[in-house]
């Protein structure tokens, strides 16, 4: 029945922290244990060693003490709590010293979510994706109550507190999944205030940041990222009325297109890479694919700019499967402010 339970003795260790801090913790505990187990049997020794045995005719003499026992027993344990002081001490003195060149994140505790935003403008809401041997540094704030931000694969937890800013830093040392927790009882809805920090290696990161990383839950776009406001973009345009993930649209599917050769009208074919992409929205009519019509408006630079054209092409190229795509305009419509619906002709309606 136990076979298949699974519950270590202490968290995974994911950071240089968690390994100085689990020395020490268990350096704590062995003294203490020790200690603790020679007094207890110490204890149990003497009184059976010098329990009074019956019939025994002579008192129990009066010692008056012993000075040599008095400074061994005094000073043994005083010296094992200054080692605790200092090792503790100098642990802590490194944990709340981040480095100077460290990319600062911003943690905001909210009841019952963290917010957490990048140091290059991506946001997230109970995640946080960090790069592995890369240090970091965490200023957290509240908005309400006093929350605790704890990561005990990190061996690491601060208050966020509101009108205040605390900071801490963290090196992770090991790629994984942990679990992130409130720490502070905050309300009812405190144990739910709960998330997950990813650590990747350097690629995946920065995949991750620009949008183009997919996770095993087929998420691909981190909110902020030029993926991201690609996609807003995307259907802020109404390229989902043509380009949509059931196939049923008047253009081809972009799903995966990035890096294969695409069959153009004529016989050529060409690579889809980014220059491709950019210049199949500046000037589409320039490299048609076969089968399809030349439909699509061109986009100059008063309608796309070339920031807005980067994050245009980001987005694509993070698209890995067409489930990932938008569907029909008619079930996502754009937002407010938006061009108009295509026209038969190719057109967007005023």
């Amino acid at each position: 029945m136990f076979n298949d339970l699974n519950i270590p003795l202490l968290p995974p260790r994911a950071s240089t922290f968690a390994s100085e801090y689990d020395m020490l913790f268990w350096y704590i505990n062995l003294v203490c244990l020790i200690g603790g187990g020679l007094t207890l049997a110490t204890l149990f020794w003497f009184c059976f060693r010098y329990a009074r045995q019956p019939g025994a005719k002579e008192e129990t003499p009066r010692i008056l003490g012993s000075m040599k026992i008095e400074i061994a027993w005094t000073l043994t344990p005083f010296l094992f709590f200054v080692s605790f002081f200092i090792w503790g001490v100098r642990i802590y003195s490194d944990k709340i010293s981040a480095p100077i060149d460290a990319p600062e994140y911003y943690v905001v505790g909210k009841q019952w979510m963290w917010k957490i935003q990048h140091p290059t403008g991506q946001r997230e809401i109970n995640e946080l994706h960090l790069a592995v041997d890369r240090p970091v540094r965490i200023t957290g704030t509240s908005e309400d109550v006093i929350h605790d931000f704890g990561i005990p694969a990190f061996r690491s937890k601060f208050d966020v507190i509101p009108g205040r800013y605390v900071t801490t830093w963290y090196h992770p040392t090991k790629t994984g999944t942990y679990h992130i927790f409130c720490d502070q009882y905050c309300g009812m809805g405190h144990s739910q205030m709960v998330g997950k920090v990813h650590v990747m290696n350097q690629a995946d990161y920065d995949a991750w940041l620009e949008g183009t990383y997919v996770d095993y839950e087929g998420k691909n776009s981190a909110d902020g990222s030029a993926a991201w406001e690609g996609r807003k973009l995307f259907l802020k345009l109404q390229c989902n009325a043509c380009h949509n993930a059931d196939g049923t649209g008047r253009a081809p599917q972009l799903a995966a297109i990035h890096g294969q050769r695409r069959p153009l009208q004529g016989g050529q074919d060409v690579l889809a890479d980014d220059a491709y992409l950019r210049d199949s929205i500046r000037n589409p009519m320039a490299k048609i694919v076969d089968g399809w019509k030349p439909i699509m408006p061109a986009y100059t630079r008063t309608q796309v700019s070339e920031e807005e054209l980067l994050n245009l092409v980001a987005y694509i190229r993070s698209l890995k499967q067409a489930t990932q795509l938008p569907k029909r305009y008619e079930q996502y419509p754009a937002p407010v402010g938006a061009p108009g619906a295509p026209t038969a002709e190719g057109g967007l309606s005023k």
